[in-house]
Order: structure tokens, then C-alpha cells, then sequence
């Protein structure tokens, strides 16, 4: 019966997720514990001293860009939806997804314009859930900001000239973000002109 409803959509029950069991030491004699545990304690450790002043330097630059993306992100948002500043940064693009949906242009205005921002967007989220949820990521390239590069030269080529021929991949990086940050901020000032905050 619940398979049956199940097709219908009208029962759902949740699985109990499955788990490997723990599996436990067993000894007869005592363990002596100290240099296991020190060695797990710094297990992982390796990463985080092999990096450079610089590599920190990027990340905090680019966590900080993306922060700024997403308050101006909320502060348009929040019009439509009050949980907007709780949520991760995929839901936010997603609700302007929706956002886009409802809004009304006025004369002259092209929701094209803003729609484009959207796959830079992305872009920048998979970045930033990369550097956030893998500690072993030191740094990120030039390379794996395609689309925000795309975006910036067709809709600012003026700021693009200034960094695109940059020798330092870093310097580039910045350039890129600090400019699609710069864009974005525009065109969401333009969205939040005509709406009631």
C-alpha cells in the first residue's frame, strides 16, 4: 500500500539512513594511546603549512568579494523573501532566479541584462563551495572563472583591458572579481531603484 501511495505522491517515508557500524579496537592489553593521538591530532595539518602568505591572502580577498555579492544579493531580496539572509548562497541565486520571474522592467529596461548575471553566479558559487568545503584547496586560477571572464569583458571590455593581460594569475583573479563585483552592484542598484525595501 504505501509503495501504491508512494506513486501517487501523497505518502512519503522517510529512510532511516544507514550507517557503517564502528568498529573498535579490541586488545587484551592496555593501549598505550599517546603517539596515536598526537599523530591523529595532526593528521591534516600538512596543508595548512605548506601554504603561502599569499594563498591566504587570495582566499580572504575572494570570501570577501563573495560576502559583498551576497549582501547585495539580500538587500534586493528581502523585498520577496524575509528568510533571505539565512540562506546559503545557491538559495539566494535560486530566489533571484524568481525574482527575475515577477519583476516587472520598465521602459527601456531588458531583463536580459540582469539574467546574465546569473552563470557568473554560479561560477563564483562552485568556487566558493570548492574553497570552503575542501581545506586541502590552497588557492583557485584564472582559468576556473570562464564564464565571470566572459561576462566582465562582453559588459565592462574598459575594466577587463586594465587586468586582462595581468602576468600575475592572482592579480587577474582579483581584477576579475573585484570588477564583476563592482557590475553586479550596479545592476542590482538599478533593480532596487523602482521596488519598495
Amino acid at each position: 500500500m504505501e509503495k501504491l501511495l508512494n506513486m501517487f505522491g501523497y505518502y512519503k517515508r522517510k529512510k532511516k539512513k544507514e550507517y557503517k557500524p564502528i568498529r573498535y579496537i579490541q586488545s587484551d592489553e592496555p593501549i598505550d594511546i599517546g603517539e596515536k593521538l598526537k599523530e591523529l591530532m595532526v593528521e591534516g595539518n600538512k596543508w595548512a603549512r605548506e601554504r603561502k602568505k599569499e594563498d591566504y591572502e587570495l582566499v580572504g580577498m575572494f570570501f570577501t568579494i563573495v560576502l559583498l555579492i551576497e549582501h547585495k544579493l539580500v538587500n534586493l531580496l528581502r523585498v520577496i523573501d524575509d528568510d533571505i539572509e539565512n540562506k546559503m548562497l545557491g538559495s539566494k541565486i535560486d530566489v533571484f532566479k524568481d525574482f527575475l520571474k515577477v519583476y516587472r522592467p520598465e521602459e527601456g529596461e531588458d531583463l536580459e541584462d540582469y539574467r546574465k548575471l546569473i552563470q557568473p553566479l554560479n561560477e563564483i558559487k562552485k568556487l566558493r563551495n570548492s574553497l570552503a568545503h575542501d581545506v586541502t584547496k590552497p588557492r583557485f586560477e584564472y582559468r576556473e572563472l570562464i564564464q565571470t571572464e566572459l561576462y566582465v569583458k562582453k559588459r565592462r571590455p574598459d575594466m577587463h583591458d586594465k587586468f586582462k593581460d595581468c602576468e600575475d594569475d592572482r592579480g587577474k583573479c582579483l581584477g576579475l572579481l573585484a570588477t564583476f563585483g563592482f557590475v553586479l552592484s550596479f545592476e542590482i542598484a538599478k533593480l532596487r531603484v523602482g521596488v519598495e525595501h
